[in-house]
């Protein structure tokens, strides 16, 4: 029971979610979303969005329009954090699988930490400091002597200029992604029994025009080219959307397949998932569809695989492109991901570009811990404080009152004796009240638990408050038990080696019962 009531406080099942806000900023919108997961159900939490106007007369105006939604949003939201996972266009990343000679860990990180890796392996444009870089091992082949890491990196002034927008608006970047990354973390909702092995995703925004196919765990990005001309038609839509641009639309598109399928080997694709932020999704849709016949174009739905709240659905079913959601809805995800949760899984998963972000999220990691710190003594605290109640109503309710004491006196000498028996009682009273505390410190003293010497460990411990209290230990070296004993002797009495019992012919170790008494 005494076991159970500490590990109740201290052992945290579930993975640390970190609360995090999707932050999308593209031509046409302003987007946020708020997602919780427990267990393995993703729910919708919060979902704004606001509209940017299709013009503006200059880029600072523009900038200034955008800070003032995010504020708007944040007053009409009242969220739970600032924290926020925000995403760089994929032409403002480095973004390489790098084939290099297999090296072992401590080789691989010194090569990492000097510069040598990226100098002999990658030519960046500037120095390697103006950069920030994320990098990770996605595969090794021992036989081969080679091994695969995908290398991300962004100049620390591009970063820096996305960030300073969202701080203005009142947030706090704690994860800076790429674009394309974050719309493949929509499959982080996916039941893993649906994820397919290749996944193909394209989005056509104007601005944003790219292709991300992920083929066993490696991702292959291509640029779909777009005209100045053609760019400008996508994004004032209308008449000037015709069938000669989806004509050249679809041959980039099909360039970037058959450039995947090349350089990955892969047998092939069946269907691609379109995303765009362009108002009128459903043209473009219907436009690629009819362009492209060698393999299926779908929406991507980016709430298929998330619960969505009554008082959300109304507003995501009125949604006329759902597609726009994709990336907020992406990079929302990377809440269980700030504290390195995804970091083994898959490389694409968990993109940080964030400069100095090992400090950022050390703070980040020391917050949660003194919160639930906080939230632990809380508990406790308040039943100290409830317990003292109890006992200060007890001692209220049963002791007579000064004034009770005067009566007596007052009435009669013979109430001396009446008195006296009074005093007697309350002194008896408070000796069992001490002697109880007392013994509620001797049935949680454990501190022998530390000072137990290395090759021994507990199995299982019985503290009782009257008669014989029983630990079970477990040892390769039975001599150490007299160590243990010592120890113990200095707290409780009666301290004895009940028995030792041996693990069987496949097991080394001893158990150890030693039985003992509290003082």
């Amino acid at each position: 029971m005494f076991k159970k009531f500490i590990s109740s406080f201290f052992i945290n099942k579930e993975q640390i979610q970190q609360d995090i806000l999707g932050i999308d900023i593209s031509h046409s919108y302003v987007r946020i979303i708020q997602l919780i997961k427990k267990k393995k159900q993703w729910s919708l939490l919060k979902v704004a969005s606001k509209s940017l106007d299709e013009t503006y007369e200059s880029f600072e105006k523009k900038q200034e329009a955008i800070i003032s939604l995010l504020k708007n949003i944040k007053l009409e939201q009242k969220f739970n954090t600032d924290n926020a996972a925000i995403s760089l266009p994929v032409n403002s990343a480095i973004v390489q699988v790098l084939q290099i000679p297999f090296l072992g860990e401590e080789e691989l990180n010194a090569a990492v930490a000097n510069g040598s890796l990226w100098e002999n392996s990658i030519n960046l444009p500037g120095e390697t400091s103006e950069y920030s870089i994320f990098w990770q091992t996605i595969k090794k082949d021992a036989e081969k002597n080679t091994m695969s890491i995908l290398f991300v990196a962004s100049r620390v002034d591009e970063i820096e200029k996305n960030c300073d927008l969202i701080r203005k608006a009142g947030f706090e970047p704690i994860i800076v992604d790429v674009r394309c990354f974050a719309l493949r973390n929509i499959l982080k909702t996916y039941d893993e029994s649906i994820t397919q092995k290749i996944s193909a995703f394209i989005e056509i925004s104007g601005e944003e025009n790219f292709a991300v196919f992920i083929y066993d765990g490696l991702p292959f990005i291509y640029d779909i080219f777009v005209s100045d001309t053609d760019m400008k038609a996508l994004i004032n839509g209308g008449d000037e959307v015709t069938k000669e641009l989806f004509a050249r639309l679809g041959s980039q598109i099909r360039s970037s397949v058959s450039s995947f399928i090349k350089q990955s080997s892969a047998p092939g694709i069946e269907k691609i998932s379109l995303v765009s932020s362009l108002p009128y999704f459903d043209t473009l849709l219907t436009g690629l569809k009819e362009e492209i016949l060698e393999f299926k174009i779908e929406s991507l739905q980016p709430f298929n695989q998330v619960y969505i709240p009554a008082q959300f659905k109304e507003r995501i079913e009125s949604e006329k492109n759902i597609s726009s959601f994709t990336v907020s809805t992406g990079l929302a995800t990377r809440q269980l991901d700030v504290f390195g949760y995804f970091k083994f899984v898959t490389a694409v998963s968990n993109i940080n570009l964030l400069p100095g972000r090992e400090e950022k999220i050390k703070k980040e990691k020391e917050k949660i811990t003194v919160n639930n710190k906080i939230s632990s003594l809380s508990i406790i605290s308040s039943a100290i404080l409830a317990l003292s109640l109890l006992t200060y109503t007890y001692f209220i309710t049963t002791i007579p009152s000064d004034e009770d004491i005067v009566a007596i006196n007052a009435k009669s000498t013979l109430a001396d004796n009446d008195l006296a028996k009074i005093k007697s009682k309350y002194q008896e009273a408070k000796k069992w009240a001490d002697g109880i505390g007392a013994g509620n410190n001797k049935v949680f003293d454990v501190s022998f638990l530390q000072v137990i010497p290395a090759g021994v460990f507990i199995v299982d411990l019985n503290q009782n408050r009257m008669g014989i209290s029983v630990v079970n230990l477990k040892t390769i070296d039975p001599t150490l038990a007299n160590n243990v004993i010592l120890e113990m002797s200095k707290i409780y009495k009666n301290v004895k080696l009940l028995g030792m019992e041996s693990g069987g012919e496949n097991d080394a170790f001893k158990t150890l019962k030693i039985n003992y008494e509290m003082k």
